[in-house]
C-alpha cells in the first residue's frame, strides 16, 4: 500500500460478521493453491425448493449451482426460439451493439503488473458494431477452427466463400468507455470502415442490456427468482452476456488478403475477481464456465482497488505503404479519470503462486486460511452468486470445448436483485470494501477524495437499501415496453466510469461484469 494510507482512518476489525458456511468438504486445490469448498450442486425442484434456498442459501449468504431452474426458457430448450441459432439474426442483425473487446489479453479488465506499470489500469476497448458482424466475428472463429481441425491449415484459395466473408467491409466505431475531455483524442471516435477479417483477431465480451432487447426476444427468457423467493420482489437489472473467446493473432502480413487469423494459446476469456452490491442469478445458454468465489468478510486476500490511472483500448487504421492496403490494429487512450466504478482483483487463480504473491502483496495464496468456492456451469445451469461475494470467471465458448451443434458464442443471461438478509453484515462487507480499496490504491487519489467515513457510509449504505426496496416492491412488466428500451448502451441505474467523486460508495454502484 501506498505510505499515504499507513494512516487510513478505517482499521478493520478482526471480527467482521460472515456467511455462515454452508456443509461440504475442503480440500487444498492444485490448480489454485488454495483451500476450495466445491459449490453445492442441486436440482430444481426435486432438491431445491423455495423454502430450502432461502433457509440454506439466501439467507446464509452461501452460493449455489442450480439445474433445471431455466429449463423452460425458449432461449435455451425451444428448438426454433432457442438462442444458439439464427435468433438474433431474425431480429437485432441490423441493431448496433456496444460491444468490450482487448486485442491482446484475455482479461477483459486488469491491472498492468505484467506490463511493467502496476498503476494503470487496462480498461476494455468499446466498439459500436452492428450486431450481425459481432455474430459473424464468431462464427467465422468456428469455421477457421473446423478447416484447421481437418486440413492442419487455412489454405484461402480452396475456401473462396471464407475469403470473401474475411474481406467484407463494415462500419465500426470507438466509444469512450473512460472520461474524455478537450485533450483526449477524439478522432479516435470518429465511425471508421474496415474488414471482418481485422475484427476476427480481438476478443469481444458483450454486455447487454435485457430490458432493451426487443419483446420477443424478451418473451424468450424471465427472471429467475420467482420461482425460488418471490421476497426479492422485481428485478433491478439484468444483462446478455456473449463472447467469442480470447484473442487470435494476425499472421504477417495483416494487410494482406490471404492472411488468415489464427487461435492464441489461451482459449478461455476471464472477468477478474470483482464483486457486486446485489444478488445474482446468472444462468448459462451456450459454453462453459469455470468459477471461483471468495465470500466477503474475509481478511484482505486480493488486493482490489478501483484507484488507478485508467486506459483503454481503441481501434486504429494502419497504413501498410501500399495503396488499398490499409488495415486496422490498435492503441490505447489514457483518460485523466483516476477512479473507475467497480474495484478489480490482480489475483488470477489459474497463475503461479509467485504471480499472485507478486500483484496480492503476499497474500494470495499463503495467507488464503479459508475455503474459497469453486465450480463449474455448464448448459443450463444458473449460478447463485449472492451479494458481496467475490468473483471470478473464466468463459470457454462452444467451438473451443470442441462442441460443433451449439453455436459460435458463450452465451448467459443474469438477473440482479436487491438484497433483503443480513443488512448489518452487508453494510459492514460494504465498508470493508471501500477501506480496503483506499488502502489498497495504486495511485493517490484525488486531493478532494476524503477516505470512508465510518458514519457516513452506514447512513449512504440504508438509505439506498430503503430507496432500492421501494422500488423493487413496484411492479415490472415482462417483457419490458419502457420508454427507454431502445436507448444503445442503457444500463439500468448504471453510471459510466467517468466521475472521480461518486456520490455513494463504489460497490454501491453497477458497473458490472461477468
Amino acid at each position: 500500500p501506498h505510505p499515504l494510507w499507513a494512516s487510513c482512518c478505517c482499521k478493520l476489525s478482526e471480527a467482521m460478521p460472515r456467511p455462515n458456511g454452508h456443509s461440504g468438504a475442503t480440500e487444498l486445490d492444485p490448480r489454485l493453491h488454495v483451500p476450495v469448498r466445491e459449490i453445492p450442486r442441486l436440482r430444481y425442484p426435486e432438491e431445491l425448493t423455495p423454502e430450502r434456498f432461502e433457509r440454506e442459501f439466501a439467507a446464509r449468504s452461501e452460493p449455489c449451482i442450480i439445474e433445471g431452474l431455466v429449463a423452460d426458457w425458449p432461449a435455451f430448450s425451444d428448438p426454433v426460439r432457442n438462442w444458439r441459432g439464427g435468433r438474433w439474426d431474425d431480429f437485432m442483425g441490423e441493431t448496433i451493439l456496444d460491444v468490450g473487446f482487448d486485442p491482446v489479453d484475455s482479461r477483459m479488465m486488469h491491472f498492468g503488473d505484467d506490463e511493467g506499470d502496476p498503476s494503470v489500469l487496462f480498461n476494455p476497448g468499446r466498439l459500436r458494431i452492428p450486431t450481425w458482424a459481432f455474430l459473424e466475428v464468431a462464427r467465422l472463429r468456428q469455421e477457421i477452427l473446423a478447416i484447421r481441425a481437418a486440413e492442419g491449415h487455412v489454405d484461402l484459395r480452396k475456401h473462396p466463400d471464407l475469403r470473401s466473408r474475411l474481406l467484407r467491409e463494415v462500419s465500426v466505431q470507438n466509444v469512450p468507455f473512460l472520461a474524455v475531455d478537450a485533450d483526449s483524442p477524439l478522432h479516435f471516435f470518429a465511425p471508421q470502415a474496415c474488414r471482418i477479417r481485422d475484427l476476427v483477431p480481438l476478443s469481444f465480451y458483450l454486455s447487454h442490456d435485457t430490458y432493451s432487447l426487443p419483446p420477443e426476444l424478451q418473451e424468450d427468457l424471465g427472471p429467475q427468482a420467482p420461482k425460488l423467493i418471490e421476497g426479492w420482489a422485481s428485478p433491478n437489472s439484468s444483462r446478455i452476456w456473449a463472447t467469442n473467446g480470447a484473442p487470435w493473432r494476425m499472421p504477417y502480413p495483416p494487410w494482406s488478403s490471404d492472411s488468415v487469423p489464427e487461435p492464441g494459446k489461451d482459449t478461455m476469456i476471464y472477468s477478474c475477481f470483482h464483486c457486486d452490491r446485489m444478488e445474482n442469478f446468472h444462468s448459462l445458454l451456450a459454453g462453459e464456465k469455470q468459477v471461483v468465489l471468495v465470500p466477503p468478510g474475509q481478511r484482505d486476500v486480493l488486493s482490489s482497488t478501483r484507484y488507478a490511472n485508467q486506459r483503454q483500448w481503441l481501434l486504429a487504421p494502419v497504413g501498410s505503404g501500399r495503396p488499398g492496403e490499409q488495415y486496422m490494429s490498435s492503441t490505447l487512450f489514457t483518460s485523466k479519470q483516476m477512479e473507475c466504478t467497480s474495484d478489480q482483483s490482480a489475483v488470477h487463480p489459474l497463475r503461479s503462486p509467485d504471480v499472485n504473491r507478486k500483484v496480492s502483496n503476499g497474500q494470495w495464496p499463503d495467507h488464503v486460511d479459508f475455503p474459497v468456492r469453486s465450480g463449474t456451469l455448464r448448459k443450463g445451469d444458473t449460478l447463485y452468486i449472492p451479494a458481496y461475494h467475490w468473483h471470478w470467471v473464466a468463459t470457454s465458448t462452444p467451438p473451443a470445448l470442441g462442441i460443433e451443434d451449439e453455436g459460435a458464442l458463450a452465451l448467459s443471461v443474469n438477473f440482479w436483485w436487491w438484497p433483503i438478509h443480513n443488512d448489518s453484515a452487508m453494510e459492514q462487507w460494504s465498508f470493508q470494501n471501500e477501506c480496503e480499496s483506499w488502502q489498497n490504491a495504486r495511485i493517490p487519489p484525488s486531493a478532494d477524495k476524503l477516505p470512508p467515513d465510518r458514519a457516513g457510509h452506514a447512513s449512504s449504505f440504508y438509505q439506498l437499501t430503503a430507496r432500492q426496496r421501494q422500488e423493487a416492491a413496484v411492479p415490472k412488466p415482462w417483457p419490458s415496453r419502457r420508454p427507454d428500451a431502445g436507448r444503445t448502451g442503457y444500463r439500468p441505474g448504471v453510471p459510466h466510469c467517468q466521475s472521480s467523486k461518486p456520490s455513494i460508495p463504489a460497490d454501491m454502484k453497477f458497473e458490472l461484469v461477468d
